[in-house]
């Protein structure tokens, strides 16, 4: 597995005051280890505009050092809009990711009786794809019946749908719908289909995005089920810490996923 970082812990819950622009956020990370992946939101809060201009132009430079790109789909683009949803596909373009990451709301699934406009779905894929840009899936919390039906509707082959999934450890962590070891059933069930990984922490109660071995994760469980399915993807760390600044946090958790990737 090629290991990375997310940006959003220099923004997320971190007060604005202290915030750096986005490429300077990933500088910080390439310059802990250069041989890191990152991966991008749009933005760096619910209330900014996705990065434009010479704001973008600087945020590719600083992605191009990068082992990897991921982008995820900012916050504000969770909703089914298919003409936000070109602009993300556009954006992981600019800055040459190969993963575009999204929740099943984003198609314009969140409910079960949702009905998604799946032509255009497979024409955004199809957009996407011209681009070398593959859209993953995240599974939310109990999210084995919307992943499910994506795969039945547009069918289980990545490389002929161009659609994928990205298992959120925490998430399934937290998951109702997978059995006594959610992480390991989430990992097994879309073995076939996963391209990309979120890793982080939480107690069982909430989705803290705590930083890997803070919380109640078995992580030796959850990379011995890694190496059986024989992922070699891309998986990022996605923690945030308020109580510890941004780089201290990344220091913390990569050391952590490090040590258990190497057991």
């Amino acid at each position: 597995m090629r290991l990375g970082a997310s940006i959003w812990g220099f923004f997320h819950k971190q007060d604005p005051a202290t915030w750096s622009s986005m490429a300077e956020a990933v500088d910080v990370v390439l310059r802990l280890d250069e041989s890191l992946g990152i991966e991008i939101w749009g933005s760096r809060s619910r209330e900014e505009a996705m990065v434009a201009g010479t704001k973008r132009a600087e945020l590719a430079d600083a992605c191009q050092a990068a082992a990897f790109v991921t982008v995820h789909v900012q916050r504000q683009h969770w909703a089914w809009d298919p003409k936000t949803l070109r602009k993300e596909v556009d954006l992981a373009h600019q800055l040459r990711a190969e993963t575009l990451v999204l929740h099943p709301v984003c198609f314009g699934l969140e409910d079960a009786d949702d009905r998604p406009d799946w032509p255009e779905i497979v024409r955004i894929a199809d957009y996407a794809a011209k681009f070398g840009v593959s859209l993953a899936v995240e599974n939310i919390v109990d999210s084995v019946w919307s992943l499910d039906r994506i795969l039945e509707e547009l069918g289980d082959n990545p490389d002929e749908t161009n659609v994928g999934v990205c298992v959120d450890v925490g998430h399934a962590a937290l998951s109702k719908d997978a059995g006594l070891e959610p992480i390991c059933n989430y990992l097994d069930r879309y073995a076939g289909q996963l391209l990309h990984l979120h890793l982080h922490d939480n107690t069982g109660e909430s989705d803290d995005h705590l930083t890997p071995g803070e919380g109640s994760i078995k992580w030796a469980r959850v990379f011995e089920r890694i190496d059986r399915i024989g992922f070699s993807g891309t998986g990022v760390l996605e923690a945030h810490d308020p109580s510890i600044t941004p780089r201290a946090c990344l220091e913390q958790g990569l050391r952590f996923l490090g040590d258990a990737m190497d057991r």
